[in-house]
This record gives structure tokens, C-alpha cells and sequence, in this order.
């Protein structure tokens, strides 16, 4: 078994800590916070999280401080950190990038905004609604060439496309394929591959190879389709 995967969210406010720990309520991964850079650097040494949530705004060291300390320290500077601001503050992504950030948000916090910041790191971060099982073929088109597969999950956000060809990561696609409704409504879309199965390398191992599929740029009428046939 691999070591388990955990997220450390950093954050004066209790109740930002528990907000984004109701986002990543099912994510397989554990949840550990801290309330200040100082609380955040000792609990990164003992247990190597995967992936920081930062808010910048703190007394004492603040995230910007503290961003810099990890990237400073060889144990602590490989992991992802997504600084965490406020529209209100004079502090920017700009600020942020120049600590070393690897990502930035401001505040309010969105679910979905705050879990596709996180999924850019960890892909096992859940960002989407539970998605569908569903059997079907899907055309695609990828790099000039037509191909076919056949997706075995799909939601109003994404799908599982299964095929052997060994695509990279953040490819586009264009995909056709029906939606399981009564009308078997044929839909183009296109997509952006997130994560990939091969052979050699399972990111989900109770998946084929083949890889997670992201729409993207999604037309209003075929947005209405989606949402009609999955939820929102």
C-alpha cells in the first residue's frame, strides 16, 4: 500500500477550516489544519502533506511569510501550496506567485473553484458530482486524427474515456457522443484530458486504461442538456 494521501489546510478562521473541510468531504484523503504559518511549518515536517491550502491573511507569520519559509526548506519546498487571499486586501496572485505559490484563490471560496485549484496538484481530489455509470461509444478527435472508444462513467462536468492510446495529460479533445436520455441526444463537446491509466500507471486502479476527461468551453444549450441528463 502507498502512503496515504493528507491536505493540510492552514487558516486563523475556524470557520474557513471547516468550510473547505465540508469541500473535500470526499476526497480520499486525511484532513489536517493548522491556525498559523508557525502551527502549518511543524505540521508539514511530521507529516509531508500533499498538497497546502494557505490563507495569506494570518497574524504573527502570515501566508506569504510562511509560503516562502516551505519553499526555503529542501524537505517542505516540493509541496504544492494554494495561497488564499481576500478581494478586500491589496495582496494579489502577483504576491503570491513571487512567495513562491504555486496556486491562488481569493476569498469568498466557491466549492468548485477551490477544488479544481486543488485537482491541478491532486488529481484524487473530488471536484465534480458523483458521476453516472454509463456504457456507450464516444468519437473523439485528438491531434488531427479521429478516433473511437467508449466511455463507463460520465457526469455534467466529465467522463472516463476508455482507450489504449497513450494521450498526455491536458491534451484537447472533441467529443461526440449521445446522452443517455430518452432522446439519446447527440452532443459535441470539448475536453481536456486531467488524468490518465496507462499500462504502466494507474492513477485509479479500479479503472481501465484510458483517461478522465474535463469538458471544457461548454455551449449553453449543451450545458442545459448536460445538467438535465446528470444534475448540476
Amino acid at each position: 500500500m502507498g502512503t496515504p494521501l493528507c491536505i493540510l489546510l492552514v487558516d486563523d478562521s475556524r470557520f474557513f477550516l471547516e468550510l473547505e473541510k465540508q469541500f473535500l468531504r470526499n476526497t480520499p484523503a486525511a484532513i489536517l489544519t493548522a491556525s498559523s504559518g508557525e502551527e502549518a511549518i511543524a505540521v508539514a515536517r511530521e507529516h509531508c502533506p500533499s498538497l497546502i491550502f494557505m490563507d495569506i491573511d494570518m497574524p504573527g507569520m502570515n501566508g506569504l511569510s510562511c509560503c516562502r519559509a516551505f519553499k526555503s526548506e529542501q524537505k517542505l519546498q516540493v509541496i504544492p501550496i494554494v495561497l488564499i487571499g481576500d478581494q478586500a486586501s491589496a495582496t494579489n496572485e502577483q504576491d503570491a506567485r513571487a512567495a513562491g505559490g504555486d496556486g491562488y484563490l481569493s476569498k469568498p471560496l466557491g466549492r468548485r473553484g477551490f477544488l479544481t485549484a486543488g485537482h491541478r496538484f491532486l488529481v484524487s481530489i473530488d471536484r465534480r458530482e458523483s458521476r453516472q455509470a454509463y456504457q456507450g461509444p464516444v468519437g473523439f478527435t485528438c491531434r488531427g486524427r479521429r478516433l473511437q472508444g467508449h466511455c463507463i462513467d460520465v457526469s455534467s462536468g466529465g467522463m472516463f474515456l476508455v482507450c489504449q492510446s497513450a494521450w498526455q495529460k491536458d491534451e484537447n479533445l472533441l467529443l461526440n457522443f449521445s446522452l443517455p436520455d430518452e432522446q439519446q441526444t447527440r452532443i459535441e463537446i470539448h475536453g481536456r484530458i486531467a488524468w490518465a491509466n496507462t499500462q504502466n500507471e494507474s492513477i485509479k486502479e479500479n479503472y481501465p486504461p484510458g483517461f478522465g476527461v474535463e469538458f471544457v468551453n461548454i455551449p449553453d444549450p449543451v450545458g442545459v442538456a448536460l445538467r438535465r441528463c446528470f444534475g448540476t
